[in-house]
């Protein structure tokens, strides 16, 4: 078992001209906008990323989703610096759950949610951002076998803060939007696996109902019951003998 860790990053204010243009999570001067005037309302921006079994995942414009080598201590390399905003201040890590997941496993799921809708091209500052792609791979880690159940409509993942992705829920929410916007339930059950799962219950209930057939030909527990008539006559010709 492995902590599933989730970094919080304060997007801050930048008197970078080309902060846009530079940016690796397709960041604007909009962002800092946010940051420095709604930050006091609780509606501040966040960068967020996610620790796994020694890597960082991360999910930018451009680039996509990002693998980079965990800090053991926390805190930041060279290398996880260099996919992240310029304009970035490290806030916190929190432990969010645990997954028993192997890298191998974990690859897949990354793989999953770049064939379904994290793309670079994709990524989108309100609808589809870093927080939406951390917030639903956390949710496939710490919660893949209970997202297969098909009937639970409300699950969330308690322990990931609200406040982190307000901001652009609130925006989606007013109609900033391109209909692109991601349904983080959904799309951790599509990371999870279940389109694989589609047709298991009735290919089950097939191979339980051949199973029954066979195992009841082979000790005879379904043979034709006789009528009454059939064992009279079955009994007249064996006291023929």
């Amino acid at each position: 078992m492995d902590n599933v860790i989730l970094n919080i990053y304060d997007l801050l204010p930048s008197d970078q001209s080309n902060a846009a243009a530079s940016s690796p999570s397709g960041t604007s001067s909009l962002s800092s906008f946010f940051s420095g005037i709604l930050a006091p309302l609780g509606m501040g921006a966040y960068h967020t990323s996610v620790d796994v079994r020694g890597f960082r995942y991360q999910f930018g414009s451009g680039m996509g989703i990002s693998r980079t080598a965990a800090p053991i201590t926390g805190g930041e390399t060279a290398e996880s610096r260099r996919v992240m905003p310029p304009n970035v201040s490290f806030r916190e890590s929190i432990i969010i759950g645990q997954t028993w997941f192997e890298k191998g496993e974990i690859n897949e799921i990354i793989q999953r949610m770049r064939n379904d809708k994290f793309t670079g091209d994709k990524y989108h500052l309100a609808n589809r951002n870093c927080n939406h792609f951390s917030e639903t791979f956390a949710m496939v880690l710490i919660h893949a076998a209970a997202l297969l159940e098909e009937d639970k409509t409300d699950f969330t993942l308690q322990k990931f803060p609200a406040w982190v992705n307000r901001l652009a829920k609130t925006g989606t929410a007013m109609g900033l939007h391109d209909g692109n916007v991601c349904d983080v339930l959904a799309e951790a059950r599509i990371a999870a696996g279940i389109k694989e799962k589609v047709g298991w219950g009735l290919s089950c209930a097939e191979t339980k109902k051949s199973a029954a057939k066979a195992s009841s030909s082979a000790d005879g527990s379904q043979k034709k019951e006789l009528t009454e008539k059939q064992k009279a006559v079955l009994a007249k010709l064996k006291s023929m003998k």
